[in-house]
């Protein structure tokens, strides 16, 4: 009965291990880009001098032909990260200079 036990643990461990190497480095991304509401808050925006959010949507909605149904700030670069709904249903994600 112990040998099952402690087996038990030892499997379970390492299927935890196995689920946070998987997804930590997700995490890690989408620790990276936040919201413009969330970024301000976060003192990001203050002194980066970035491109007008508005333009840069109307011009990949222009470029790709979809319409943005997501907009995030991510801090490395500093790009934003777009995500584009096309007509035709697919979904891509577009990442821009934001300065």
């Amino acid at each position: 009965m112990r040998v099952r036990i402690t087996f038990f643990r030892a499997v379970s461990v390492l299927a935890l291990l196995a689920f946070v190497s998987l997804v930590a480095p997700d995490l890690q991304a989408q620790g990276n880009c936040t919201t413009f509401g969330k970024a301000r808050k976060a003192g990001w925006i203050s002194g980066m001098k970035l491109r007008s959010a508005g333009t840069v949507k109307k011009s990949v909605e222009a470029r790709t032909g979809g319409k943005v149904v997501s907009f995030l700030i991510c801090r490395s670069g500093p790009t934003y990260k777009l995500t584009v709904m096309r007509s035709n249903g697919n979904v891509m994600t577009v990442t821009e200079p934001a300065q």
